[in-house]
């Protein structure tokens, strides 16, 4: 059966290119997305007992409320010190321990706003299910630590962030910031390369000492660069004016970005899939997990501002080798007058052309004068060849936006610093390393047959005996593996309603500090 639809879908490839309209696109028809009715809510399962706490049991999650910063969350310090009031009668600290506990678990868990609507995020009941059967094993095993920390992110970079927000938060009163004026560069000397210097030093960035006034050197250039590769902009080691908006972003909007950024890990699948692609758009970056192990880094190519990429998990159904391009109408137009002035460009660049019907026409019979520079009734595909733009290998995950990632033509591209090119598809480097770590293990396609098949022209669909997850995000913040953390550039600008509305939910939640100085005054009271 498998061997019939792959025929159908290399013929389909040569006869139907009226439904390959994205440029990146399989060849095929987008999936056609269906109305599901929403799932009954289940039962809500019975609270625990209060009776089950005792004063052990609220200490020990008294003392990760207070952790709740840490995670870019609202604080919880008025209610973990109310909690530690030995003169609040126990029941009443129980069933406020018991809210306490519904409420930070459920902002680890879930979220504090919605992914979709970015509203404040409102749990149904299999939610509330998790946190209840999470609290019922805290209060068993006594070990709240343990049931939170399963609750919060498990993405890999999650931990460093929060080391980072600690590290802003502690630097805000002493953040240093540069004087606006003109780029600095090797051998220039004054206030303001003092104040790059301390700013980099806030940074970790710049080791050891130095004397006001000391000139631009070396040094601080390499500083500077390393500075640059965190923000993702050209590492020339120049202090330009990009550089010095990313420099004075305040710690303030770093913290609400980094914030926003923690609260995008919560909204990933818990199980991402014992291997998976994961790609990044903001960081033109694609990387292979296999067993909780980073396998495999690709750069990559993402759309433009105006063709963006859009954020989405699906699963990796097939490969195609030496892939057809179903022109899109925009591309087609140049190329349609190309081919007007000359048919024989057609035939030099591979295109082949069809009317409504999805019959080939000959370009030399196609009355040209009958049609303007626009209305072309006409849809035109590529054949595989050194030109096609989707290159020699296609990776298909059937999705609503027909966005794929695949090979490309201007493999010299992936020098340049930022790679915001493609039309909206994932170009990737080395598209044949990720297909033979893509079909490790399946009989019949190691690194010899996938060149073999290459070198030819005929278009080969591979099947994956097991789809593969594909989890393509737009994370602005990163945390490396050496434990760095990188601002990259919003390329989209889309962290704007993100931030904006992750502050109002925080700011919703956030007590007021004269109300904690409050509650932690009588705390001391009681206590002595």
């Amino acid at each position: 059966m498998r061997a019939v639809l792959t025929t159908l879908m290399c013929l389909a490839a040569f006869a139907s290119p009226v439904m390959a309209q994205d440029p990146d696109g399989p060849g095929m028809p987008a999936p056609v997305v269906e109305d599901i009715a929403p799932e009954p809510e289940v039962p809500l399962l019975a609270m625990p007992s209060r009776a089950a706490w005792s004063e052990t049991h609220i200490d020990a999650l008294a003392g990760q409320l207070f952790e709740a910063p840490s995670h870019g969350l609202p604080s919880l310090d008025d209610t973990a010190f109310m909690l530690s009031n030995p003169t609040i009668a126990l029941a009443d600290r129980a069933a406020m321990a018991e809210r306490a506990f519904m409420r930070f678990g459920g902002w680890l868990r879930f979220g504090l706003v919605d992914q979709e609507s970015l509203e404040t995020r409102q749990l149904n009941n299999a939610e509330r299910n998790i946190l209840i059967d999470g609290l019922a094993s805290a209060l068993d095993s006594g070990d709240f630590a343990a049931v939170l920390a399963e609750f919060a992110p498990r993405v890999r970079d999650y931990d460093i962030l929060r080391r980072e927000m600690i590290r802003l938060t502690a630097l805000q009163p002493i953040w240093p910031t540069i004087e606006t004026g003109a780029s600095l560069t090797l051998g220039d000397s004054g206030p303001r390369v003092d104040q790059l210097r301390a700013r980099l030093v806030a940074e970790g960035l710049y080791p050891g000492r130095w004397e006001e006034g000391d000139a631009f050197d070396m040094r601080l250039e390499t500083a500077v660069r390393r500075f640059q590769g965190r923000v993702n902009l050209a590492p020339t080691g120049r202090m330009d004016q990009n550089t010095l908006r990313q420099l004075n972003i305040q710690p303030e909007a770093r913290i609400a970005q980094l914030r926003a950024n923690m609260e995008q890990r919560r909204w990933r699948d818990r199980e991402l899939g014992r291997r998976h692609i994961w790609v990044n758009i903001a960081d033109f970056h694609l990387e292979a997990w296999e067993d909780g192990s980073l396998v495999r880094e690709h750069q990559v190519m993402v759309g433009g501002v105006a063709s963006s990429t859009p954020e989405f998990s699906d699963m990796m159904e097939y490969l195609v080798i030496n892939p057809w391009w179903g022109v899109p109408t925009g591309s087609a137009r140049s190329r349609f007058r190309s081919i007007r002035r000359n048919p024989n460009v057609a035939a030099y660049h591979g295109f082949r052309v069809f009317d409504g019907a999805g019959q080939a026409v000959r370009p030399y019979e196609i009355d040209w004068s009958r049609w303007g520079t626009s209305n072309w009734p006409y849809r035109m595909s590529q054949a595989p060849g050194p030109t096609n733009p989707m290159g020699e290998v296609k990776f298909i995950f059937p999705n609503r936006y027909n966005v794929y990632i695949h090979d490309t033509t201007e493999r010299d591209q992936f020098v340049r610093t930022r790679r915001d090119f493609s039309a909206g598809c994932i170009r990737v480097q080395d598209p044949f390393a990720l297909a033979e770590w893509i079909l490790d293990g399946q009989d019949g396609y190691d690194r010899a047959r996938l060149d073999e098949v290459a070198a030819g022209n005929s278009p080969d669909v591979v099947w994956l005996d097991e789809q593969l997850p594909v989890h393509i995000a737009y994370w602005t913040v990163v945390g490396d593996s050496d434990g760095e953390v990188r601002y990259l550039n919003d390329l989209y600008r889309r962290d704007s309603a993100l931030i904006s509305a992750y502050v109002r939910a925080f700011d919703a939640f956030q007590p007021d500090q004269s109300a904690v100085a409050a509650v932690h005054e009588s705390l001391e009271a009681a206590l002595h």
